[in-house]
């Protein structure tokens, strides 16, 4: 069982040293870690679950595994191939490292994040873009070309979320 989990973690490990493609594409000269990115999706997720007495717990998990699947395809940009080959990569991937876990909630919660199923895997998803959009306008005041990420504002649907938006960066 330790072995599992310790080949688990490694995993999630590897994710601190992936950058996002999306941002080397566009330019920026040292782009956040897919680690960076997951660490503030979970951080939003604890402060918007609670602010909206949602399932906090479970958005948090949600956040946290969201990308892990990357550790092991790397960070697969729609520029790559097409989405349907993306998710079927990313699930072979996700289905190997849960199996390591031996925990079926995490599958769940994969799925569900997935599908936006409930409150807050539809919460979780628009955090995920929210915290997209924050990076790009960080990034925008000493790199160029973020028009395709900025524009994915529009997605952002939540009120509160649009209102937050409005306060950050």
């Amino acid at each position: 069982m330790e072995h599992r989990i310790s080949s688990f973690v490694k995993h999630a490990y590897r994710l601190k040293e992936i950058r996002r493609k999306g941002w080397e594409r566009a330019g920026v000269e040292e782009p956040e870690s897919v680690a960076c990115h997951s660490y503030m999706v979970a951080l939003l997720s604890m402060l918007l679950g609670d602010a909206l007495e949602l399932d906090t717990e479970k958005m948090m998990k949600m956040a946290l595994l969201h990308d892990v699947a990357e550790s092991m395809t790397g960070d697969i940009t729609p520029h790559e191939m097409e989405r349907e080959e993306k998710r079927e990569k990313e699930n072979c991937a996700m289905e190997e490292l849960l199996s390591l876990t031996h925990r079926q909630e995490y599958r769940e919660l994969w799925k569900e994040f997935l599908t936006g199923e409930s409150r807050e895997a539809q919460m979780v998803r628009e955090l995920d873009k929210l915290e997209m959009v924050v990076q790009a306008r960080i990034y925008a005041r000493t790199c160029g070309n973020l028009e395709e990420f900025l524009r994915e504002e529009n997605h952002i649907t939540s009120p509160l979320l649009r209102a937050l938006l409005d306060e950050l960066p």
